[in-house]
């Protein structure tokens, strides 16, 4: 009789552990996850850390998190981390042992592989007691995202020549003074407007004053990027390498003009990942690199019109007074069409064209 009742005894007690586990094994546990910083470089490292807490007296003995992300970004290799990498998406498996209140934070070595909006937003969590005779899933929320923004480049690695043309763009835009913008004050020259004296300066020195006047950009940069291989290409991107360089040139030309005060625009017939709508990029005037580098970030290399129609429609709202630069991989009949009525209503067409590569990109 003991050998049975000790067999009973142990069903009864494996039974009431696998219920306490079921009722209250993710009871009191919380976890979060984020990134190091929020935006980074392509080919900086950062990390990924993971907080989890058992904030109550019964132990987890196991516990193991799933996630997906998307390719791009690659995390090292470490104990109690498992990874498989799909065509798309990758699947992280994390494994932990929880005491009785404790509090983990594992830390993760990331590199940051290729430009993108990479989000996260849920991991799935499985625990259970000991002897895998009940288990427990929970979907926790996140909010994680990372901005990867394009490598920026030496203006040495752009094609010539195009190097002479950036060059004359700040020289351009000191041309015109403007009336509104008073840049302080200077002795009186024959040939000023009495109107531009400033008498309360004249009485203070002695010597006649006049208004100081500001210059102010008489041109405009718009960068388009043009994401079709050809102009016979349709909507899929064949050759993603090549324009994933194209946006190097953007975000490297972008950073020169703002540094020298040059006014720009962006402009590409991708599409952004956030965007409800497939419909172009079409930005209105950048205040910062940072604006700039967060639309290339967040660019999906997918053709949502000919580049040549995205070009007649800054023609058609009167766009004037403005230097293009094209991005591109062809200058196709109908791209050029395009950008002769824009010379025709007074703006400036400069190309910039993206070499086939040779190799892997890297």
């Amino acid at each position: 009789m003991a050998l049975p009742g000790f067999i009973l005894f142990t069903g009864i007690l494996l039974l009431i552990v696998s219920i306490v586990y079921q009722r209250n094994a993710l009871t009191a546990v919380s976890y979060s996850r984020y990134f190091s910083t929020k935006a980074a470089y392509e080919g900086d490292r950062i990390e990924m850390v993971e907080e989890i807490i058992n904030d109550k007296l019964l132990p987890l003995p196991w516990l193991r998190l799933e996630s997906s992300i998307a390719r791009g970004i690659e995390f090292g290799r470490q104990e109690n981390l498992g990874i498989h990498t799909g065509e798309i998406y990758q699947n992280h498996i994390s494994l932990f042992y929880l005491r009785s209140y404790r509090h983990i934070k594992r830390r993760h070595l990331v590199t940051c592989e290729r430009r993108g909006f990479y989000r996260l937003e849920s991991v799935t969590m499985t625990t259970g007691d000991l002897f895998g005779m009940s288990s427990k899933v929970k979907t926790f929320p996140l909010q994680l995202e990372l901005l990867v923004y394009p490598m920026i480049l030496d203006m040495s690695e752009l094609p010539l020549p195009i190097h002479s043309w950036l060059g004359e763009l700040p020289v351009k835009r000191w041309i015109v003074e403007d009336p509104f913008l008073t840049a302080g004050i200077r002795e009186y020259s024959s040939g000023d407007s009495m109107g531009l004296v400033n008498w309360k300066a004249t009485a203070r020195t002695g010597m006649m004053q006049v208004h100081k006047k500001d210059y102010t950009a008489d041109s405009r940069l718009v960068i388009g990027l043009n994401v079709e291989i050809s102009d016979s290409m349709w909507r899929t991107v064949t050759d993603i390498e090549r324009i994933e360089l194209g946006v190097r040139y953007a975000a490297t030309i972008g950073e020169y003009a703002l540094q020298h005060g040059i006014e720009i625009r962006f402009i590409c017939n991708g599409k952004l990942e956030d965007s409800e709508f497939r419909e172009p990029v079409i930005s209105a005037a950048i205040s910062g690199l940072e604006e700039l580098l967060e639309l290339l970030s967040k660019l999906t290399l997918e053709r949502t019109l000919p580049m040549s129609r995205l070009l007649e429609l800054q023609a058609e709202n009167g766009e004037s007074d403005s230097d293009f630069l094209i991005i591109t991989c062809h200058r196709g009949h109908e791209l050029q069409i395009a950008a002769e009525q824009l010379l025709q209503q007074g703006n400036g067409v400069e190309w910039l064209d993206i070499p086939e590569q040779e190799g892997d990109f890297v």
